[in-house]
């Protein structure tokens, strides 16, 4: 990685720091945050404590860029981590790549001259404190952005269409956004409609194209979060090329449109699919109910949401070592399967991957060292 770049910097001086919301460390980098924009860029906080920077050079810049100072630490103080080759991981802590990785990408925008507006938001991970208070009392500015650019993603491939089960972009604009990140080869991004929530989520009654990006951190609220800086390098390098105004406009944020009702429509068709008819003896029907594993991981789901999540442990140690389920039981620790926008975003993956993977997915994210 360029050590020289405010780049690097940024990552170094976000994750060097645990950043609860209204603690000393989200205090202390929004500061350092505040001292490092470009003198010459209009600065200004509001009364959430949000940085706003206008780097817009007229009417024609009608992109806003968005990434969350805070992360899930609760309390203050150093934050370790191990810079290995290729990869940055946490030590005994959660590593706050989330969202670090994506204030460093728009200090690394900023200092690019990469025209826009560019908002630093506080409290995403207590509820969207920030964005909240952007929506309810700013609104008018929100109103002058076509696209709202949230780099607050993890894995390496998603642009983000739905957050919860609400389209916030086009697929129009995902495929185009996508199509200009992988103009360069080390990339290879894809429209992706599982998203959960970030702060673009509040904007999308204003702003047509809300979107949210991987920018390479895995398993974050965690303390095996991780930083893909091969991935996060490339990233960087490709979005100051990008012209972002040129890109789509095609949703219209005052019609609502719910994956909640595709995914309905799918899995009714689905069970349509897959019920066979047969006759009685007497040449009457019978109907074969086609219940499939997808339909068993979805229960599973719904217990668990509901907060009795044995029948979900059962099915991902089944899947994960079928021969002896009783041992990787020992490896699962059932509080992480307690979290209602995580689950729901495995259902909703369900219809994608299949049980299969997300039972493997779960597994990963619910092991435990004995």
């Amino acid at each position: 990685m360029r050590k020289s770049s405010i780049l690097y910097k940024t990552l170094c001086r976000a994750l060097s720091m645990k950043r609860p919301h209204y603690g000393e460390g989200a205090s202390l980098f929004t500061g350092w945050l505040c001292d490092n924009v470009p003198r010459h860029l209009d600065l200004t906080i509001d009364v959430a404590g949000n940085i706003h920077v206008d780097a817009r050079r007229g009417a024609a810049n009608r992109t806003l860029f968005v990434a969350h100072v805070d992360t899930v630490h609760r309390a203050d103080g150093p934050n370790k981590f191990i810079k290995a080759h290729g990869k940055w991981f946490a030590k005994d802590a959660p590593l706050g790549a989330d969202d670090g990785a994506g204030c460093a990408l728009l200090m690394h925008l900023l200092h690019s001259g990469v025209p826009g507006y560019y908002i630093f938001t506080q409290g995403e991970e207590v509820g969207g404190i920030g964005a909240k208070h952007l929506a309810a009392e700013h609104a008018d500015l929100l109103a002058q952005f076509d696209r709202a650019i949230a780099f607050d993603r993890r894995g390496i491939d998603s642009v983000i269409t739905h957050q919860g089960y609400g389209r916030c972009c086009s697929d129009v604009f995902a495929q185009a956004l996508s199509d200009a990140l992988n103009g360069d080869d080390r990339l290879m991004y894809l429209p992706d409609d599982t998203g959960v929530y970030t702060d673009t989520a509040e904007f999308t009654d204003i702003i047509p194209e809300c979107t949210n990006v991987s920018v390479g951190y895995d398993h974050e609220h965690s303390d095996k979060e991780s930083l893909d800086t091969y991935h996060f390098m490339a990233l960087a390098d490709r979005v100051v090329q990008i012209k972002w105004d040129e890109l789509p406009t095609s949703r219209d944020p005052l019609v609502i449109d719910t994956k909640w009702d595709t995914v309905w429509d799918n899995a009714w068709e689905a069970a349509a699919l897959t019920t066979s008819v047969s006759a009685y003896p007497d040449g009457t029907q019978k109907y074969v109910d086609g219940w499939t594993g997808e339909d068993d991981v979805k229960e599973a789901i719904h217990d668990a949401i509901a907060g009795y999540p044995g029948y979900l442990v059962e099915l991902i140690c089944e899947s994960a070592y079928p021969e002896d389920p009783e041992l990787a039981r020992r490896y699962i620790r059932t509080s992480k399967l307690r979290d209602p926008d995580l689950l729901k975003e495995h259902l909703a993956d369900l219809f994608t991957y299949g049980a299969d993977a997300v039972l493997a997915r779960l597994f990963d994210e619910a092991y435990a060292e004995v």
